[in-house]
C-alpha cells in the first residue's frame, strides 16, 4: 500500500519546521556569543586563566581578537536569518494548508491570512527567542555566557576565517576607496577612567580606599617637588657650625630617622644622617655626624613627583634636597614619605606625628 501523499508532505513539513527551530537557536547562539564577549571583563578572564581555568584562557583568546569574532557572530546571524526566512515562513505556510485543506474562503485570501500568520510566528521566534532573550542573557551573565560558547564559538571561528578575511579585505577595499581609514581602537581617556572608578566603587567592586588611592594616581604625575617639599625654613637640620651640644637638642626634639647634614645652614648641605648608622649616646662630637653620614640626593624643584618616585626606589634614597634651578639654594627637603602620602593620605606614625 502507498503511503498517503498529505502524511509524506506532513512529516517533511515537520522536518523543516524543526530545522527552523534549530536555527532560531543558532541565531541566539551567535547573538549571546557577540553582546558576552563584548560585555566581560577582560581582566576577569585573565585573573581566571591565571588561576588555571583553560576555558578562560580560550576565551580570553576570543576577546583579544574581538574585531574578527564580532565579523564571525554577524557572519552567523546573517546566514541563520536568511535561512530562517527561506525555510520557516514557507514551513509554517505548508502546515496551515494542511491543516486547513479547504478553507471557508476564497483561495486567494486564505493565502493572504496564512501567509501572514507564517510570517507573524517566525519572526516571534526569531525575536523573542533568537535575539531578545539570549542578548539579556548575555548581558547579565557575561562572564558564564562567554565561558560557555568560547568553545564553539572558535570552531566556527576556524572554519569561516576564509570568508571572513575576503568579506573583511573587501569591506576595507571599498572603505578605502571611498576616504576612510582604519583607525586604532580608541583607549579611554582620564575622565572616563574616572567615571568607570566611580561606578566601581558605588557599585561597591571596589572600597573608597581603593578608589581614593586610584582618583590620586591621576595626578601624581602633575605635581612637581616643589609642589610637596617640606620649606627650608620648617626643616630641621645638623650643622657643623654649631655646637655638639645645639645639634644634639635638634636631634632629640625630634623623632626623625633622617637629618640633612650642613657646614653652616641648609644653602650648604655636604650629607644625610641615618640614625640608625650611630649609637647616639655615644656620639661625643661633631665630627662623628660627618663620618656617618651619606652624600646627599639633591633634585631640581621641577622634577615630576613620579620621577622622583622612581629616582628614590633606584637610588634608596629616602630623602632629596630640593633645589632652585637658577641659584642653587635650597627650597626644602621632600621624603619618600610625603610622595607615598599624596597616595594614600596621611601617614600617622606611633608617636601620633
Amino acid at each position: 500500500m502507498d503511503p498517503d501523499p498529505s502524511s509524506q508532505s506532513l512529516l517533511v513539513t515537520f522536518i523543516f519546521i524543526f530545522f527552523a527551530i534549530v536555527l532560531v537557536f543558532l541565531n541566539a547562539f551567535f547573538v549571546a556569543a557577540e553582546f558576552a564577549i563584548v560585555k566581560v571583563r577582560k581582566t576577569r578572564l585573565e585573573e581566571l586563566a591565571n588561576n588555571g581555568n583553560k576555558t578562560a584562557s580560550l576565551a580570553l583568546s576570543v576577546v583579544n581578537k574581538l574585531d574578527e569574532y564580532l565579523s564571525v557572530c554577524q557572519l552567523g546571524i546573517t546566514l541563520v536569518s536568511l535561512g530562517l526566512g527561506w525555510i520557516g515562513e514557507q514551513s509554517f505556510y505548508t502546515l496551515l494548508k494542511i491543516m486547513f485543506p479547504n478553507p471557508p474562503f476564497r483561495v486567494e485570501l486564505f493565502h493572504i491570512i496564512a501567509t501572514g500568520i507564517s510570517f507573524f510566528i517566525i519572526s516571534m521566534l526569531h525575536v523573542v527567542l533568537g535575539e531578545l532573550v539570549p542578548k539579556s542573557m548575555a548581558i547579565q551573565r557575561a562572564e558564564k555566557v562567554t565561558l560557555a560558547l568560547a568553545k564553539p564559538l572558535r570552531y566556527f571561528y576556524l572554519i569561516s576565517k576564509p570568508l571572513i578575511d575576503a568579506f573583511t579585505a573587501l569591506a576595507n577595499l571599498i572603505l578605502k576607496s571611498i576616504g576612510f581609514r582604519q583607525s586604532k581602537e580608541d583607549l579611554m581617556s582620564e575622565d572616563e577612567l574616572r567615571m568607570v572608578i566611580s561606578h566601581s566603587t558605588t557599585g561597591g567592586v571596589i572600597s573608597d580606599s581603593e578608589a581614593q588611592i586610584i582618583q590620586q594616581a591621576f595626578s601624581f604625575s602633575d605635581k612637581l617637588a616643589k609642589d610637596i617639599l617640606i620649606p627650608v625654613e620648617k626643616v630641621q637640620y645638623i650643622s657643623l657650625s654649631r655646637s655638639f651640644e645645639e645639634n644634639k637638642q635638634v636631634i632629640l626634639s625630634r623623632n626623625h630617622t633622617r637629618f640633612p647634614v650642613c657646614r653652616t645652614d641648609m644653602n650648604d648641605v655636604i650629607g644625610i644622617l641615618n640614625m640608625k648608622d650611630i649609637r647616639f649616646h655615644d656620639v661625643e662630637a661633631n665630627a662623628t655626624f660627618e663620618e656617618k653620614m651619606r652624600p646627599p640626593f639633591f633634585i631640581p624643584a621641577h622634577m615630576p613627583e613620579d620621577k622622583l618616585m622612581k629616582q628614590f626606589k633606584e637610588r634608596r634614597f629616602h630623602l632629596a634636597i630640593v633645589r632652585n634651578t637658577e641659584d642653587h639654594t635650597t627650597l626644602g627637603i621632600v621624603t619618600l614619605e610625603d610622595i607615598l602620602e599624596e597616595l594614600v593620605g596621611d601617614i600617622v606614625d606611633e608617636h601620633g606625628n
